[in-house]
Protein backbone atom coordinates (compact mmCIF):
# COMPACT_ATOMS: atom_id res chain seq x y z
CA UNK A 1 0.00 0.00 0.00
CA UNK A 2 2.85 2.36 0.92
CA UNK A 3 4.57 1.70 -2.45
CA UNK A 4 1.36 2.49 -4.35
CA UNK A 5 1.05 5.80 -2.48
CA UNK A 6 4.66 6.70 -3.29
CA UNK A 7 4.12 5.83 -6.96
CA UNK A 8 0.89 7.85 -7.07
CA UNK A 9 2.58 10.89 -5.49
CA UNK A 10 5.52 10.49 -7.87
CA UNK A 11 3.19 10.33 -10.91
CA UNK A 12 1.20 13.31 -9.66
CA UNK A 13 4.40 15.33 -9.11
CA UNK A 14 5.70 14.32 -12.55
CA UNK A 15 2.36 15.28 -14.18
CA UNK A 16 2.31 18.66 -12.47
CA UNK A 17 5.92 19.24 -13.56
CA UNK A 18 5.08 18.40 -17.19
CA UNK A 19 2.00 20.66 -17.07
CA UNK A 20 4.00 23.59 -15.65
CA UNK A 21 6.84 23.10 -18.14
CA UNK A 22 4.34 23.01 -21.02
CA UNK A 23 2.71 26.28 -19.87
CA UNK A 24 6.06 28.01 -19.41
CA UNK A 25 7.19 26.99 -22.90
CA UNK A 26 3.84 28.01 -24.38
CA UNK A 27 4.01 31.45 -22.71
CA UNK A 28 7.64 31.91 -23.78
CA UNK A 29 6.81 31.06 -27.40
CA UNK A 30 3.83 33.43 -27.36
CA UNK A 31 5.94 36.32 -26.04
CA UNK A 32 8.62 35.55 -28.60
CA UNK A 33 6.05 35.53 -31.44
CA UNK A 34 4.56 38.87 -30.33
CA UNK A 35 8.03 40.43 -29.99
CA UNK A 36 8.80 39.33 -33.55
CA UNK A 37 5.36 40.39 -34.83
CA UNK A 38 5.64 43.95 -33.55
CA UNK A 39 9.04 44.51 -35.20
CA UNK A 40 7.00 45.71 -38.17
CA UNK A 41 3.73 47.51 -37.60
CA UNK A 42 1.22 44.74 -36.82
CA UNK A 43 -2.04 44.64 -38.73
CA UNK A 44 -4.08 45.59 -35.70
CA UNK A 45 -7.84 46.04 -35.70
CA UNK A 46 -9.21 48.64 -33.29
CA UNK A 47 -12.05 51.19 -33.52
CA UNK A 48 -12.17 54.88 -34.30
CA UNK A 49 -14.16 57.31 -32.17
CA UNK A 50 -17.34 56.50 -34.10
CA UNK A 51 -16.70 52.83 -33.18
CA UNK A 52 -16.05 51.86 -36.79
CA UNK A 53 -13.25 49.34 -37.45
CA UNK A 54 -9.81 50.82 -38.04
CA UNK A 55 -6.78 48.75 -38.98
CA UNK A 56 -3.12 49.32 -39.78
CA UNK A 57 -4.07 49.03 -43.47
CA UNK A 58 -5.83 52.41 -43.09
CA UNK A 59 -2.50 54.15 -42.40
CA UNK A 60 -0.16 55.85 -44.86
CA UNK A 61 3.05 53.96 -45.43
CA UNK A 62 5.35 56.93 -45.91
CA UNK A 63 5.27 58.50 -42.44
CA UNK A 64 6.81 57.53 -39.14
CA UNK A 65 4.24 56.40 -36.58
CA UNK A 66 4.17 56.94 -32.84
CA UNK A 67 1.62 54.85 -30.94
CA UNK A 68 0.70 55.88 -27.41
CA UNK A 69 -1.20 53.33 -25.33
CA UNK A 70 -2.75 55.28 -22.48
CA UNK A 71 -5.56 55.48 -19.96
CA UNK A 72 -7.24 58.84 -19.35
CA UNK A 73 -7.26 58.28 -15.59
CA UNK A 74 -3.55 57.37 -15.36
CA UNK A 75 -1.46 60.19 -13.87
CA UNK A 76 1.60 59.10 -15.88
CA UNK A 77 -0.46 59.22 -19.08
CA UNK A 78 -1.72 62.67 -18.12
CA UNK A 79 1.85 63.84 -17.58
CA UNK A 80 2.86 62.52 -21.01
CA UNK A 81 -0.18 64.20 -22.60
CA UNK A 82 0.88 67.55 -21.07
CA UNK A 83 4.40 67.07 -22.41
CA UNK A 84 3.14 66.13 -25.88
CA UNK A 85 0.95 69.22 -25.90
CA UNK A 86 3.90 71.46 -24.93
CA UNK A 87 6.04 69.89 -27.67
CA UNK A 88 3.38 69.38 -30.33
CA UNK A 89 5.62 70.71 -33.13
CA UNK A 90 8.03 67.81 -32.59
CA UNK A 91 5.27 65.49 -33.82
CA UNK A 92 4.39 67.42 -37.00
CA UNK A 93 6.08 64.90 -39.34
CA UNK A 94 4.87 61.87 -37.39
CA UNK A 95 1.52 60.12 -37.47
CA UNK A 96 0.46 59.93 -33.83
CA UNK A 97 -1.99 57.22 -32.82
CA UNK A 98 -3.52 57.38 -29.37
CA UNK A 99 -4.96 54.01 -28.25
CA UNK A 100 -7.02 53.48 -25.14
CA UNK A 101 -9.71 51.32 -23.60
CA UNK A 102 -11.44 54.54 -22.57
CA UNK A 103 -14.77 55.19 -24.23
CA UNK A 104 -14.94 57.74 -27.06
CA UNK A 105 -16.63 60.19 -24.66
CA UNK A 106 -13.77 59.85 -22.15
CA UNK A 107 -11.22 60.11 -24.96
CA UNK A 108 -12.78 63.32 -26.26
CA UNK A 109 -12.64 64.85 -22.79
CA UNK A 110 -9.00 63.74 -22.40
CA UNK A 111 -8.03 65.20 -25.77
CA UNK A 112 -9.69 68.54 -24.94
CA UNK A 113 -8.22 68.72 -21.44
CA UNK A 114 -4.68 68.33 -22.77
CA UNK A 115 -5.28 70.39 -25.93
CA UNK A 116 -4.61 67.46 -28.24
CA UNK A 117 -7.99 67.50 -29.96
CA UNK A 118 -6.85 69.74 -32.83
CA UNK A 119 -3.45 68.08 -33.29
CA UNK A 120 -4.52 65.75 -36.10
CA UNK A 121 -3.89 62.64 -34.01
CA UNK A 122 -5.74 59.39 -34.66
CA UNK A 123 -7.71 58.35 -31.58
CA UNK A 124 -8.50 54.64 -31.38
CA UNK A 125 -10.74 52.76 -29.01
CA UNK A 126 -9.64 49.33 -27.80
CA UNK A 127 -13.13 48.28 -26.85
CA UNK A 128 -12.35 44.56 -27.10
CA UNK A 129 -9.21 44.85 -24.94
CA UNK A 130 -7.22 43.27 -27.76
CA UNK A 131 -4.19 45.59 -27.96
CA UNK A 132 -2.06 42.90 -26.31
CA UNK A 133 -2.66 40.52 -29.25
CA UNK A 134 -0.53 42.73 -31.49
CA UNK A 135 1.79 44.54 -29.09
CA UNK A 136 2.03 42.16 -26.14
CA UNK A 137 1.27 42.90 -22.54
CA UNK A 138 1.39 46.69 -22.29
CA UNK A 139 1.29 48.96 -19.28
CA UNK A 140 -0.14 52.45 -19.46
CA UNK A 141 1.50 54.46 -20.73
CA UNK A 142 3.41 52.57 -23.41
CA UNK A 143 4.91 54.07 -26.56
CA UNK A 144 5.88 52.37 -29.83
CA UNK A 145 7.81 54.35 -32.44
CA UNK A 146 7.93 53.08 -36.01
CA UNK A 147 9.93 54.61 -38.86
CA UNK A 148 8.45 55.52 -42.27
CA UNK A 149 8.89 51.90 -43.40
CA UNK A 150 6.86 50.84 -40.35
CA UNK A 151 9.72 49.10 -38.60
CA UNK A 152 9.90 49.38 -34.82
CA UNK A 153 12.76 51.63 -33.79
CA UNK A 154 11.95 52.20 -30.11
CA UNK A 155 9.53 50.93 -27.49
CA UNK A 156 8.86 52.31 -24.01
CA UNK A 157 6.87 50.71 -21.21
CA UNK A 158 5.85 53.20 -18.57
CA UNK A 159 6.26 56.94 -18.32
CA UNK A 160 8.93 58.40 -20.57
CA UNK A 161 10.36 61.91 -20.83
CA UNK A 162 9.38 63.72 -24.00
CA UNK A 163 13.02 64.42 -24.90
CA UNK A 164 13.65 60.67 -25.09
CA UNK A 165 10.76 60.30 -27.55
CA UNK A 166 11.65 63.25 -29.71
CA UNK A 167 15.09 61.93 -30.58
CA UNK A 168 13.45 58.89 -32.26
CA UNK A 169 10.86 60.84 -34.26
CA UNK A 170 13.30 61.68 -37.04
CA UNK A 171 12.10 59.75 -40.08
CA UNK A 172 15.67 59.12 -41.29
CA UNK A 173 16.13 56.24 -38.84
Amino acid sequence: MKNKLIIAIGLLTFSIGIFLAYNIIKKYNSKKAIALQKQTLPNFLLYNQEEKPFSAKDLKEDKPICIFYYNAECEHCQYEAKQISKNINAFKNTLVIMVSTNTPKETTAFAKTYKLDAAGFIWLYDKDYSFYKWFGKAVTPSVYIYNAQHRLIKEYAGEVKIDALIKYLDDDQ
